[in-house]
């Protein structure tokens, strides 16, 4: 009988030695986690595809075909209606505070050795941290790299809790070969699984993650040396101090919001504004009576024997609106409140800023607890990139009432004076603000030159 191995920890991995296999056998343990398949459903509602509606859905048409009689084909339906509030909302928290870069308090933090693209990844970390509940940044040398939980699998230390190691992998297309790398604190080794045969191989042995070149004084070349960091250069990064997914909290909305919708619709389709009762019509089978609504929703008309009773009523109905409407809307807003995201309906054009700053102040708390995640990511980011005591700040993306704004600015200007006052209008560009500053300086000196003219024809 095969050993099954299970490694949950660093110290579990390490127990079971360098085996061939090791490093399959640890990622389909991975594949096969909860985590892993949460973010793997995670994507999909990314996608707007939302899979659980659509279960749910072939759930209950398969027990209804089950209890039916009926052996004819089942009737076509349009494709489920899919809502896209599982993106909106985390793209909502994400942005608002990533969504203008991150701004270093710290002036010895030279933002131009971190990336050219640095805060695109760091956006791109938080957004995969929210939906697939973690997510892993890896600086490789002079950049950062994002990796999503379903590309690779941790190993945490179960003493410190801090990550100690960890493998990537990844697969172009189905029928071509497997990769894998394997990220130690002493180095990285690559390894390739051949589709013909499973074999796995190590492609490239364990090499440093920094390669240092040595020169002469003369300029020619005489070694090159490789050199690690003092800690693991991959750092994860949890969406929120609950370390799981948004869509633990989301599905069960979108899910009964797009059934509920869904439902609308093919109600459109299956519900007969009108219907017909066909009285000593009994012996007919139930095929025959499903041909037969189906000729009189076709054709309007149908012949019925009355020599013996028979006879057809019918019958108007209306699809009940009001309900699902109620639902529908009630959903809609349970779900801004729960997850704390700003409902752009809830204010208005003429709102004030003292209403926009209560709408947003669920938005805030949320924001203040995933910049809490966020600042220690990067400032271990920074620390590796040999930036230490980095100090992130974020500016947050808001709706202000601009009007309410420059009024107030221009009632203080008096009081705080002018240049301050431009500085702080929030509807001129930064290019705008330079010229009207130099506008008023102008017109300052041109008021100092004609004070000084009638100065001097008051003393001839």
């Amino acid at each position: 009988m095969s050993t099954v191995y299970t490694f949950q920890t660093f110290q579990q991995a390490q127990a079971a030695g360098e085996q061939p296999d090791f490093i399959r056998r640890f990622v389909q343990q991975h594949c096969a986690s909860k985590p892993y398949k949460m973010a793997l459903d995670a994507d999909l509602y990314d996608a707007q595809k939302n899979p659980g509606a659509e279960r749910f859905a072939q759930a209950y048409a398969l027990m209804l075909k089950r209890l039916s009689k009926n052996t004819k084909q089942d009737t076509p339906h349009p494709d489920m209606v899919k809502s896209n509030l599982f993106r909106r909302l985390n793209k909502q928290r994400a942005t608002y505070s990533l969504g203008n870069g991150v701004v270093f308090a710290d002036e010895g933090v030279d933002k131009d050795r971190l990336g050219q693209n640095f805060d695109e990844q760091i956006q791109k970390a938080g957004y995969f941290a929210l939906i697939h509940g973690e997510s892993f940044g890896f600086w490789n040398n002079d950049h950062l790299v994002v990796f999503k939980l379903t590309e690779f699998a941790p190993l945490y230390d179960e003493k410190t809790s801090l990550l100690q190691a960890g493998v990537r992998f990844w697969r172009l297309n189905p029928d071509t070969d497997m990769h894998y790398i394997l990220y130690e604190l002493d180095g990285f080794t690559e390894y390739t699984e051949s589709k013909i045969g499973n074999v796995m191989q190590e492609t490239t042995p364990k090499q440093a993650y920094k390669s240092v070149t040595v020169t002469t004084p003369g300029g020619g070349l005489e070694s090159v040396e490789g050199e690690n960091y003092s800690a693991l250069p991959i750092v994860p990064l949890w969406g929120s101090d609950l370390h799981q997914s948004t869509l633990v909290g989301l599905k069960a909305y979108i899910d009964n919001t797009d059934l509920v919708m869904s439902g609308f619709c093919n109600d459109l389709q299956d519900f007969s504004q009108i219907y017909w009762l066909c009285e000593n019509f009994n012996g007919m089978t139930d095929d025959e009576l499903q041909e037969f609504l189906v000729k009189l929703n076709l054709y309007h008309i149908a012949g019925a024997d009355t020599s013996e009773g028979g006879k057809i009523t019918p019958y108007t109905t209306e699809i009940p609106v009001t309900a699902r409407q109620a639902l529908l809307e009630l959903l809609h807003t349970r779900v801004y409140e729960d997850f704390g995201g700003l409902d752009v309906h809830c204010v208005s054009a003429d709102s004030t800023n003292d209403h926009l700053d209560a709408a947003y102040e669920p938005l805030n708390q949320n924001a203040d607890d995933f910049e809490a995640q966020v600042k220690p990511f990067i400032r271990q980011i920074c620390a590796l990139a040999g930036f230490d005591n980095a100090m992130p700040t974020f500016n947050r993306s808001k709706i202000t009432n601009t009007a309410e704004q420059v009024g107030m600015v221009i009632s203080e200007a008096p009081i705080i004076g002018q240049d301050m006052a431009i500085d702080l209008l929030p509807n001129l560009t930064p290019e705008q603000k330079k010229q009207a500053k130099a506008a008023l300086m102008a017109e300052s000196a041109a008021r100092e030159t004609v004070g000084e003219g009638e100065n001097d024809g008051d003393e001839t």
